[in-house]
């Protein structure tokens, strides 16, 4: 029977993993560093999510906390989770709010076009398919990256953050952003009704999915609750959606009642030492697998060059209309530019979010 058993199990797949290594690159004067999770005996370049670790986290333990392996090695997605110096990010923040004279984050808003650029020039990533996702610190710069650099991902998400009150005037993304938010509502680090202080403030969470939902030009909300699918966490989570927005963008808020200060994950991950003194963790839906269904519907169309023959992709001349400029890279500066997007619905069917 035993031996039965071994012949039967021998029969079956192995089960898939991404290959993960640590890379490096030079931005300016600064040599940066990122884990690098990429599909095994999978060609050619494939969608990518970049992925920013909240503060005193590293991309190494970021990746086992955050349990967004799973969803990339089943969907054949690339995943990079680059490395913030002194373990921050240079997010919009009033600096007095990110204690930055004391931790010095690095210049990150070059180093994360510089990332996108050199995959992009490997083949590694879809240019029309790169993605940004963050949590906390991580999430405030994935909203400055929303504001100020929204041609070059094609959607956002962002989980335990709110958007800073002095960009309330100041983002005005260059076109309609597709963004979701996932945020608890007894969150003890990042305030749901946000705050303030006398050295900066905070928007809640509903104004900082509205803040961009207003960019949008999107019209009125729809909230659906999600099954509550873990009944002894002591959580439930409902979505609330903006419709009608400016060239088919979304933008959905993730409201997780009595969640804490973390990202809502159904498969296993390695502990963060805080995590007692975080909160609830939500088990009725699993951050990884909500974000690529947000992210899966979203591309950028490349901007048509003039005199360019039909397919040339990223064979643009450096600097012509619809590219990016972006700082050097190792070896030199990068000079595949990446598109100036218009938002395209992916062709693949796609779940819509929270559907079972």
């Amino acid at each position: 029977m035993l031996g039965l058993v071994l012949l039967v199990l021998s029969g079956l797949p192995a089960l898939a993993q991404n290959a993960v290594r640590e890379r490096s690159m030079q931005v300016g004067e600064e040599k940066r560093t990122y884990l690098l999770s990429q599909p095994v005996g999978i060609a050619g370049p494939r969608p990518t999510i970049i992925a920013l670790h909240g503060a005193a986290q590293t991309s190494q333990s970021f990746k086992g906390y955050f349990g967004l392996e799973p969803t990339a090695t089943r969907e054949g997605l690339v995943v990079a989770y680059p490395q913030g110096i002194g373990r921050v990010w240079d997010d919009s923040r009033p600096a007095a709010m990110r204690l930055k004279a004391a931790l010095r984050p690095g210049e990150d808003v070059p180093f994360l076009l510089a990332l996108a650029q050199s995959l992009v020039a490997e083949g590694i990533a879809d240019p029309n398919r790169i993605y940004l996702v963050g949590i906390s610190n991580g999430g405030f710069m994935v909203e400055r990256m929303a504001c100020e650099h929204a041609e070059t991902f094609a959607a956002y998400a962002v989980i335990m953050a709110t958007a800073p009150a002095n960009v309330r005037e100041s983002c005005r993304p260059a076109r309609a952003v597709p963004i979701m938010f996932i945020h608890g509502t007894a969150d003890p680090v990042i305030s749901w009704d946000g705050f303030w202080t006398p050295l900066g403030a905070t928007l809640s969470a509903p104004d900082s999915a509205e803040l961009f939902a207003k960019a949008n030009g999107c019209g009125g909300t729809q909230v659906t609750e999600l099954p509550d699918l873990a009944p002894f966490d002591g959580t439930r989570i409902s979505v609330r959606r903006w419709e009608g927005c400016r060239d088919n963008a979304e933008v959905a808020l993730f409201r997780v009642e009595r969640g804490g200060h973390q990202p809502p994950a159904r498969v296993e991950t390695t502990g963060e030492l805080a995590q007692p003194f975080l909160g609830l963790r939500s088990q009725d839906m699993d951050s990884g697998e909500e974000i690529w269904a947000f992210f899966s519907r979203f591309a950028l169309a490349p901007q048509p060059v003039a005199g360019a023959p039909v397919g040339a992709g990223l064979s643009f001349a450096p600097g012509g209309q619809g590219t990016h400029p972006v700082p050097a890279a190792t070896g030199g500066r990068l000079d595949v530019p990446l598109p100036m997007p218009s938002p395209v619905k992916n062709s693949a069917a796609a779940k819509p979010v929270g559907a079972q």
